[in-house]
């Protein structure tokens, strides 16, 4: 009976944390394209580089950002442009 039991948990434990880090990337706008500060460490001390996203995507009638893969979940993310129809977008307000 311990068996399933330790299972359940890993299996629930992992589900957490897969869906802790989709919901922290799945907050950044998908039409803005983003410059990121990345940093190693979650008080975001020590600064490892920067990465930016790739371009715009268009894909039937939906147009967002080419995301650069992160690998590391401590970033300030900047906005850079808006993806749209008409491409890369600039807003006068930024």
């Amino acid at each position: 009976m311990r068996t399933p039991l330790k299972v359940l948990l890993a299996v629930t434990t992992l589900a957490a944390a897969v869906a802790t880090g989709a919901a922290a990337y799945t907050e950044l706008d998908p039409q803005i394209a983003y410059q990121y500060t990345l940093y190693a460490d979650e008080a975001k001390t020590q600064h490892i580089g920067e990465a930016y996203d790739q371009g715009c995507v268009v894909s039937g009638q939906n147009v967002y950002a080419r995301r650069v893969q992160l690998h590391t979940p401590y970033f300030d993310a900047t906005p850079m442009y808006i993806c749209t129809g008409g491409g890369p977008t600039l807003p006068s307000d930024w």
